[in-house]
This record gives structure tokens, C-alpha cells and sequence, in this order.
């Protein structure tokens, strides 16, 4: 065990005699974290409003109330801002109090964003500090964390990650990831801040006689279909994990077999765009289904509705502006379009939604597949409209990836290129003739799925993909350290004009 400070021992020592003995709680917590939920409720600094809401997302604001009262428990001082918050979207003293010991900061100057959910990355950052705050210095124990995913982030975060990890405060998945950008629920963020006390208290983390991992689930076996695991496009059933041939032998061949960001197969069906759908596979299985619109049914809602109409919504993902529903093996998640309609289902199982990663680098074959992905969603997105399908132009495509590129290498984000050119200067540069032109660009870390809930959200981005009078388009995606960079740009040509 560790050698502590002799006013930190004294602290614990004087306030270990006064926690009061609880009888149990009620919490809404999975099986695997009821007892870490019980443990931070039992030691003052979880609350009982945050035992109901253990599966919820965690706040970046609820965080904060965990840190300062875990820094109660452990030193026995409350502590309290004495400065004015330095925030200009918060003026919450415990956050100006948090600040203030130097456990949190801004996600850019003066801005805390309170209600954005928390992350992986940073829960390791504030529990890091946090330690130190309670004298606990824990760069001895640091040890080079193995995830492959964290290479990506700044070498400060990798440094509190590597000291968690080698103090079994944190660990990553099975597949070798951290999953730093990954959106944390309470009671996942609670079971990190549990075990840094239980260290603190014992010099272990783990508590052996505490379950505190999920049970491994059994897959589903050939021709079982679970519901929370299936959606029907068409009348017909798609299912997670189910296999090619199981896939085969209700909708017969893909129109194309795709490369998708994480380096998978990807399995396209057109169905003349009126019930199109994608699957993933991984190791043989369908781990992801994606059904863009609203030509889809899910555990006995369709997708015409609204968020009040998602059944079992876990919570709001503020940030993908998406319904996401948690169940034992899956997640789906429901994005909705500018008016607050569903506009479509995504279904992953529970380990492919964890531990996904996006490649890097994208290869020239993965981009092509990838943009020919994106045209998919705006036909369908026109075909739902009652519009017609667009047309594939090479030199749109030559301009568009270009100025992908050029946002890229020049490290900007506009329509216009920091030599004053603008999209349509572009266009007529390629000798593009055309009547009525427009772009469209975004940029957006993840898959395809995640530009196309970026356009969804937005009314303007929408009107100019659906825009009767655009007959011809050309997508180009750029890619640095997993974020993409997609310009659209459409014509049209002048109406013909008949004579009588």
C-alpha cells in the first residue's frame, strides 16, 4: 500500500468512523455495477437521485458533483469556490469549486459545456487530477497502456491514462481499445471513481469480493431472432449476428460488398431506395445494421414518429442529436432530423458499439466506397421526398474531393478556399457547365452514418440535397486522424424548354 501524506491519513482516519452504516439502496443500476453503486452511495458521493439514473449518460456537470464529494469523503474537507467562475455557459460554484483545486477545465477557453455527456478520456483526465488533488501521487505506478486507440490523443491524456492503468483504476476492452471518445453512463464513470477510493483506502483497486464486470454474453444461435436485436425493413426481418447465409437467405445477394471505415465488409441493398439498408459484418456475423429514413419497424414502433414515441429510450444523445437505446447485447440508437423526427435506426451489437474504431488512413478503394455510401443516404433522403434520383459526375466528384483535400492540408473549414475561391469558381475551373449549383460540406469524426445524422439535424443542409432543380452531384471525403472531411456539390442543367 501506498505511503500517504500524514494529513491525508488523518483525514481518512477521522471521517472512516463517521461514515454512517446505510441499509441497501435501490438503483436502477446493471447487475454487474449494483454493488460499485452502492459502495459510492454508502461513502457520500453519489446521490440518490444519480442511483436512478445509473444507466443514464453522465454529465460532465454530475461528474463534478461525483469529484467533489469523493474529495469529502476521502480528505473529510468540503470545499467551496472562492473565486468567480471563469466559464461564461455555467455558473455552478461546485464546477467553479472543481476548477478552482485544478481537477477540471474548459473543453476551449471559457467554455465548460455542463451537459455534454462525459467521456472516457476525459473521466481518466478528472480522476487523475483528482488523486492528486488528495496528495496521492500516482506516477510511480504509471505504466504504458497498450490500447490501440490512444495513440491519437494528446500525450497529457495519454500520461494520466498510462498512471490509472497501471494503478488497474482503468482498463480497456478485449479488443485492445480504451475507447476514449466513447460516451460514458453513470454508472460506468461511478465504477472508475469506486475503485480509485477503494485504492486509496486498501492500495487495491478491486474489490474481490465485488461483481463488477458484465456477465459475457451468449450469442444468439442460427435462427433465433431477438427483438431488441432485430429490425424489419419492408416486412422483412434483418437481425444482428446473424450470418451471410442467414443474411442471403431472406434478401438474397447485395447490390455491392463495400469497405467501411473500421477496414469490415460492408453489405449494400438499394432496394431501389425505398427500403435500403446496410449491414456490417465482424468475424463472420452481422454486428451492425444501419436503415437510413423511416421505412423501418423496431421493437414495435415504426420509424414515422418522434422521440416520445422510442420505446425503452435509455437517453438523448444531445451530441449525435439521437435517441439511444441500451439493451443486453445491442444499442440502437435513433437519429432525428431538424423537426424532431426519427430518420432513421442504427443497430450495433453491444461490443462492436463499445470498441468500434475508425481507420486512420483511409485507402483510395475505402474513400470511393465511402462516398458511393453518402450518395446512397441523399438518394434515398430525395426518394422519400418524392424527388428524383441524382446522377454521378466525375468532374463534380474531381472538385469535390479536391476541396476535401485542400480543408485538409490548408487546416481550414469553409466553402471558400483561403485564395478567395468559391464552390462555384471551383466547379467552373473543372469546365463544369451547369444552370443552378450549390455545396454542402461537413465535418465529422466516425463513419458515414455520422455525416449523414451531421446533415439530417440541419433544415438548410437538407433543402439543398433534396433540391428538385440539382440533377447532378459529385461527393469527395478526406480523412485526418479519423475525421472526415465530405464536400458535396450538385448541378443542374436549364430546364428544356418546349415549343408549341
Amino acid at each position: 500500500m501506498k505511503r500517504f501524506a500524514a494529513i491525508l491519513l488523518a483525514g481518512i482516519l477521522s471521517i472512516s468512523a463517521a461514515i454512517p452504516a446505510f441499509a441497501a439502496v435501490e438503483t436502477n443500476a446493471a447487475k454487474w455495477a449494483i454493488s460499485s453503486m452502492e459502495y459510492a452511495y454508502e461513502h457520500g458521493f453519489v446521490t440518490e437521485e444519480e442511483l436512478q439514473k445509473a444507466t443514464s449518460p453522465m454529465s460532465r456537470k454530475e461528474f463534478c458533483g461525483v469529484v467533489m464529494g469523493f474529495l469529502e469523503s476521502v480528505t473529510g474537507i468540503e470545499r467551496k469556490a472562492t473565486i468567480a467562475t471563469p466559464f461564461s455557459d455555467c455558473d455552478d460554484p461546485m464546477i467553479t469549486a472543481a476548477y478552482e483545486v485544478g481537477v477540471i477545465g474548459g473543453v476551449e477557453p471559457g467554455v465548460f459545456a455542463p451537459d455534454r455527456t462525459l467521456t472516457r478520456e476525459q473521466m481518466a483526465i478528472m480522476i487523475a487530477r483528482t488523486l492528486k488533488v488528495c496528495n496521492l501521487d500516482l506516477t510511480e505506478d504509471a505504466k504504458k497502456n497498450p490500447f490501440t486507440d490512444t495513440k491519437v490523443l494528446y500525450e497529457s491524456s495519454n500520461n494520466y491514462i498510462d498512471q490509472l492503468y497501471g494503478a488497474e483504476i482503468v482498463n480497456g476492452y478485449e479488443d485492445g481499445t480504451y475507447g476514449p471518445f466513447r460516451e460514458m453512463t453513470v454508472q460506468e464513470a461511478v465504477i472508475s471513481f469506486v475503485r480509485a477510493h477503494r485504492y486509496i483506502m486498501t492500495g487495491m483497486a478491486y474489490d474481490p469480493n465485488a461483481v463488477e464486470e458484465e456477465e459475457t454474453k451468449s450469442p444468439a444461435v442460427k435462427g433465433e431472432r431477438l427483438e431488441t436485436e432485430t429490425v424489419e425493413v419492408g416486412g422483412k426481418p434483418i437481425s444482428l449476428r446473424w450470418t451471410e447465409e442467414e443474411l442471403k437467405e431472406i434478401w438474397g445477394e447485395p447490390d455491392r460488398i463495400d469497405i467501411s471505415v473500421y477496414g469490415l465488409d460492408r453489405y449494400i441493398y438499394l432496394n431501389e431506395y425505398q427500403d435500403y439498408f446496410f449491414v456490417t459484418f465482424e468475424d463472420d456475423r452481422i454486428v451492425e445494421i444501419f436503415v437510413p429514413g423511416s421505412d423501418y419497424a423496431y421493437m414495435g414502433m415504426n420509424g414515422k414518429g418522434t422521440m416520445a414515441d422510442i420505446k425503452n429510450l435509455t437517453f438523448v444523445s444531445m451530441a449525435e442529436h439521437s435517441g439511444v437505446v441500451r439493451n443486453d447485447g445491442s444499442e440502437a440508437r435513433l437519429p432525428m432530423d431538424y423537426e424532431g423526427h426519427l430518420c432513421g435506426l442504427l443497430l450495433q451489437t453491444d461490443d462492436f458499439a463499445a470498441n468500434k474504431d475508425p481507420m486512420s488512413t483511409l485507402h483510395h478503394a475505402t474513400r470511393e466506397d465511402m462516398e458511393m455510401q453518402l450518395l446512397d443516404l441523399i438518394q434515398v433522403c430525395r426518394v422519400e421526398r418524392g424527388g428524383e434520383l441524382l446522377v454521378w459526375d466525375k468532374k463534380l466528384w474531381d472538385v469535390a474531393r479536391a476541396h476535401s483535400e485542400d480543408m485538409i492540408a490548408e487546416n481550414y473549414f469553409d466553402y471558400n478556399s483561403p485564395d478567395g475561391t468559391t464552390p462555384f469558381g471551383r466547379i467552373m475551373e473543372r469546365g463544369k457547365e451547369f444552370f443552378t449549383a450549390s455545396e454542402i460540406i461537413a465535418r465529422q469524426r466516425g463513419d458515414v452514418v455520422n455525416v449523414y445524422q451531421e446533415w439530417m439535424r440541419t433544415p438548410a443542409r437538407v433543402s439543398a440535397l433534396t433540391d428538385s432543380t440539382m440533377q447532378e452531384v459529385g461527393i469527395g471525403i478526406a480523412s485526418k486522424t479519423k475525421v472526415l472531411h465530405v464536400t458535396v456539390d450538385l448541378c443542374g442543367q436549364a430546364p428544356v424548354i418546349t415549343k408549341k
